[in-house]
């Protein structure tokens, strides 16, 4: 039987799926190892709201991106805006 998952493991190596020679530490750390795996599993697939979470998650991003892109159309022509301002004032010298 073959105890390699491909998706956990990017190359070849003795796998830690094989307990013939482990220890009971060993054999204690894999069951948390399996433990855990099974909580993210369950987690992600038991989660009936997770599209409703996307969707929001998608929508919060582009209004966020929106205001960024606002934000620096006011911050730069805020900026020019105050510089010409500055500019021509010093500009008009009285004369005298």
């Amino acid at each position: 039987m073959d105890n390699n998952d491909a998706g956990d493991f990017q190359y070849d190596r003795p796998q830690l799926q094989d307990m013939t020679s482990a220890g009971t530490t060993d054999r204690l750390l894999m069951e948390l190892l399996d433990l855990k795996r099974a909580k993210i599993r369950s987690k992600t697939a038991e989660d009936p709201d997770r599209e409703k979470k996307d969707d929001w998650k998608l929508a919060a991003a582009v209004f966020d991106r929106i205001l960024c892109i606002v934000f620096s159309i006011l911050l730069v022509g805020g900026t020019v805006i105050f510089f010409v301002t500055f500019i021509v004032g010093y500009n008009k010298k009285p004369k005298g």
